[in-house]
């Protein structure tokens, strides 16, 4: 009878023993699975957290007669690590066929008209400062967004045309697409400029803005960054290519936010990996230990049939990586089953596209580390007494 025969046999014999042993396995291969899986994941959240956590440097003209131009939009693009840009303009401009709200006596009646390219960010409706009560975003480059007051000033409602004019005679006609509110407007002074009071601030697109002037130029820049990580070192080239010509800030509290809170994640998993996979190896080494001290009869038997150590030893590891084998199938299938409903109760990962599991790779290198951690435990335990001679074993027997 060959080794895997008798490890079968065993196996059928045994079935308490197997069966207790199946059970540890079992568990451990669960929470290892588990673990590793919620691991991965916090892994796959971090990566995709650095490029999406809209961490940012600002860089505003300190001269308003030397504002930023096309040459450096440019030269800032091509800085390493930099994502994206939010250009930012703002003109002074008058219009023909809407009438600001009065400020303070002897001041023009003109309106200050904002640009963005992503109005959305950046921005005072960024902020919640202001809060859009109708309509949408300006999305096109003849778009804009006025105030409440000063639509309900003019009878003006969505989908109505404004035209704005400026000094030098450059008109340009808009769209009106949305209504805000700040909230703040009854509780502006009388000394208020007219173009400086909240309902006479207009906002669009800074291609729009850029139209109205004649020119490509503007006052901020909000650069967003690929790697949140080096964003300090974006920073400091930033800094070295406009220390005289531009205050320059960063934000990046959402990503330090959500990175602490995954970095959280990750060590607790870790340190459940860890836990698991100790306390495994150890109880798993205690009662291997015990069971083969049992054996030792057995052992005592085939060897004197004429069977070799290293057949009884092969026998032996056979019994218990077929259990192994067993149990990791059984905690495979229930880690499948079970780390798609404990994704959806993380709120770390809720709203995100990524699930718990591991790949049929990570699978079998899972699968092969525990079989080669059962092969070294039952090793050991058996070891003892394959290195005594049959007389030893035997007179410990009778005695």
């Amino acid at each position: 009878m060959g080794c895997l025969e008798r490890a079968l046999c065993y196996i059928r014999r045994k079935k308490m023993k197997s069966v207790l042993l199946l059970f540890l396995f079992l568990v451990i291969n669960s929470m290892v699975l588990g673990t590793l899986g919620i691991r991965k994941v916090s892994l796959g959240l971090a990566e995709e957290l650095r490029k999406n956590a809209e961490s940012k440097i600002i860089l505003e003209s300190m001269d308003v007669n030397r504002p930023f131009g096309e040459t450096d939009m440019q030269a800032i693009k091509d800085v390493p690590n930099v994502n994206r840009l939010n250009r930012i303009s703002e003109i002074q401009a008058a219009s023909t066929t809407c009438i600001p709200v009065a400020g303070s006596e002897g001041s023009e009646d003109m309106f200050c008209i904002h640009g963005y390219d992503k109005l959305e960010n950046d921005s005072p409706f960024a902020d919640k400062v202001y809060r859009l009560t109708e309509g949408d975003y300006p999305q096109e480059s003849d778009e804009v967004v006025v105030s409440q007051f000063l639509a309900e000033h003019n009878g003006i409602q969505t989908g109505d045309k404004i035209i704005f004019e400026t000094a030098d005679g450059s008109r340009q006609e808009t769209v009106v697409t949305g209504l805000f509110l700040s909230g703040m407007e009854r509780s502006q002074t009388e000394n208020v400029k007219t173009v400086n009071r909240i309902e006479n601030q207009v906002y669009g697109t800074a291609d729009f803005v850029n139209r109205l002037s004649g020119g490509n130029s503007f006052i901020n820049v909000a650069v967003y960054v690929n790697d949140p990580e080096q964003l300090m070192e974006t920073k400091e080239t930033l800094e070295k290519m406009y220390q005289d010509r531009a205050a320059i800030g960063m934000t990046d509290h959402t990503f330090q936010k959500l990175k602490m809170m995954i970095g959280q994640t990750g060590r607790i998993t870790l340190l459940i990996f860890i836990l698991t996979v100790a306390a495994g190896s150890l109880i798993t080494g205690l009662l291997l230990a015990m069971w083969m001290r049992n054996r030792k009869t057995e052992i005592a038997v085939l060897i004197s049939l004429g069977i070799s150590k290293k057949d009884i030893l092969s026998q032996m590891v056979l019994e218990e990586m077929i259990i192994y084998s067993i149990a990791f199938v059984g905690a495979g299938m229930a880690a499948k089953f079970l780390l798609p409903q404990i994704s959806n109760s993380l709120a770390i990962m809720q709203g995100n596209s990524m699930t718990l599991e591991l790949s049929p790779g990570w699978m079998l290198l899972v699968l092969c580390i525990g079989l080669a951690g059962i092969v070294v435990l039952t090793v050991i335990a058996i070891f003892p007494y394959m290195k005594k001679p049959i007389k030893e074993i035997l007179s410990e027997m009778e005695g």
